[in-house]
């Protein structure tokens, strides 16, 4: 996701012809996740700022520029808990199976996806992710997200599933 939002600001500041460096471009990119428009708004405010102020913008600005719009959605962020509770609706499974011993593939393959999505979503490690789910270690939430990406390239509607589940975890 990380790589479509540079992707996107790249594309944008070079059909506006706006020359902003590539740190703040990470920058963007890296705090505002909730969609695209708000990412475009966000480098116009940049881009504005760059033309009126006639000095090159640096990280520093871009944070004090855009504090308000970080602030939103840095509220907006997805917790461990959330992406639990919305993977066992969508599984259709009890939440305490999550965090539970038993594994067969009913539960541990949809517990595998929550453990792929709270890494790719959320900012925490891999130990306080392997804690979330039960007291699991951080070698079984790398192997959780190493079958989730093997498992995208071989079934085709997993990837909507998770586009699913992330769209419902960010409203």
């Amino acid at each position: 996701m990380m790589e479509t939002r540079m992707a996107i600001l790249k594309k944008k500041s070079a059909d506006w012809k706006v020359r902003v460096d590539e740190s703040v471009l990470q920058f963007l990119a890296e705090n505002i996740c909730t969609n695209v428009r708000r990412l475009e708004g966000a480098l116009m405010r940049v881009a504005t700022f760059a033309s009126l102020a006639g000095e090159s913008v640096t990280v520093e600005n871009v944070a004090h520029l855009l504090r308000d719009l970080i602030r939103e959605e840095a509220s907006r962020q997805v917790s461990i808990d959330a992406i639990q509770r919305a993977v066992a609706e969508h599984y259709d499974m009890r939440l305490a199976d999550m965090t539970s011993r038993r594994r067969p593939a009913s539960i541990a393959f949809p517990r595998q996806v929550a453990m792929y999505l709270s890494r790719s979503l959320t900012k925490g490690s891999l130990m306080e992710i392997g804690e979330a789910f039960g007291g699991r270690d951080h070698g079984t939430v790398i192997h959780a997200c190493k079958k989730v990406q093997a498992e995208l390239v071989q079934a085709p509607g997993l990837k909507e599933t998770l586009a699913r589940i992330e769209s419902q975890l960010r409203r």
